[in-house]
């Protein structure tokens, strides 16, 4: 089957275009999930299935050809997508957050030669900040240096997410530097946007992840690369703070609801096995420490989802719930790896095996851990907020 959201009106029939993505995510997106999987590439009909889905536009204003959805009612759809795992999810993950660094700051042009084709995923969008030799904050070592009408970049980018095939990865990416004295820290940061083809920019493929398979990580490298200066997005000096305004808060709290569905699609596949799984003339679902296991399982389940739920209502209020978004991050990663070690439990053996779903999805739970920040980054993020008052 195929899945249009141009067949419903949106939004006042979003419930049965939920019931549908599910049938959707079950009979088309699983298996093709499990192909690329196993293959390592990512077929060139992905993006049109996705796309046609509503996956991507959704989330986007309307005025910009997306369908104006707030979050607390995208956030849902997410987590469908969320428990089909990494190599499908990236590309609702990325529409949900990559549009709105352009349409807060960019101008008009921008928004035009990219926020428009972006959303008709007619151009694929990238984020770079992490670097291999830092962090991710005021320590990054990428420099944008003003020379006439453009900027000459010269640094290193790691741990990048490609948006397609290795060739061609993404058509433009979000890229953060100083171009201000160091000394300014976050008010040195600007960003800017990289057109693929930029002279000056290369990128090559980082090993295989645990997790992930059919869109190998990048690294980025800018030798003297020649960026526009009508490419700089905003002010010079406001790339950190638009960063996390626009794209790391969401982006992090998009990471929770991904922990979310993965976490709900393994415990489904968790309660079918008990029913099924016969020992001693009984299934294993008859048993009192496996009803204990489901019983935790749903339970850490719905506590993540009441977080990610107050996230979203922040969100749609034109708040920025920066530690709020760290928390449910944190707490996505807990539950979506306890949720995959107990459904991996009640498979036994057998779920280790790659003919099973449950190995696929445990692997992903274990990528999820270190996108958008370690643990510990966001623990940092979190206990600095607590002590600052």
């Amino acid at each position: 089957m195929n899945l249009k959201v141009s067949d419903f009106k949106i939004p006042e029939e979003l419930e049965e275009y939920k019931k549908a993505l599910v049938k959707f995510a079950r009979e088309v997106l699983d298996p093709l999930a499990d192909k690329i999987d196993k293959e390592d590439s990512v077929p060139e009909k992905v993006l049109p299935l996705v796309r046609d889905a509503g996956l991507i536009a959704l989330p986007c204003p309307k005025e910009y050809g997306g369908m104006g959805l707030s979050l607390s009612q995208w956030w849902p759809i997410m987590e469908i997508a969320g428990g089909v795992g990494g190599n499908i999810r990236l590309i609702p993950h990325n529409s949900s957050a990559m549009w709105k660094m352009i349409y807060a700051r960019g101008t008009e042009e921008q928004k035009r030669k990219y926020l428009l084709p972006f959303v008709k995923a007619e151009k694929l969008a990238s984020f770079a900040l992490t670097e291999p030799d830092c962090g991710s904050g005021t320590d990054i070592q990428t420099t944008a240096t003003k020379q006439g009408d453009h900027f000459i970049l010269n640094g290193r980018k790691h741990l990048i997410t490609p948006r397609g095939p290795l060739a061609k990865p993404f058509d433009f990416c979000h890229v953060v530097a100083y171009s201000k004295d160091r000394s300014l820290r976050g008010k040195g940061i600007s960003m800017f946007i990289v057109d693929v083809d930029a002279p000056g920019f290369s990128w090559s493929p980082m090993p295989d992840f645990i997790g992930l398979h059919g869109y190998p990580h990048l690294v980025l490298n800018f030798n003297n690369c020649i960026v526009p200066a009508e490419n700089l997005i905003g002010e010079e000096g406001n790339g950190l703070d638009l960063a996390l305004e626009t794209f790391l808060t969401p982006s992090r709290w998009s990471i929770g609801i991904s922990c979310l569905g993965l976490a709900q699609r393994m415990l489904e596949l968790a309660i079918e096995h008990s029913k099924v799984r016969v020992t001693f003339g009984k299934t294993i679902a008859s048993r009192q420490a496996i009803q204990q296991i489901l019983a935790e399982m749903a339970t850490n389940i719905y506590a993540l989802r009441m977080m990610i739920a107050d996230v979203g209502l922040k969100l749609d209020r034109g708040l920025n719930p920066a530690v709020e978004a760290s928390m449910c991050k944190n707490f996505g990663d807990k539950v979506s790896r306890q949720v995959s070690d107990a459904a991996l439990e009640i498979y036994g053996g057998i779920g280790a095996c790659s003919a099973y779903p449950i190995e696929r999805l445990y692997r992903e739970a274990r990528t999820l851990w270190l996108e958008e920040g370690t643990p510990t980054i966001h623990g940092l993020i979190i206990s600095r907020d607590l002590l600052s008052s």
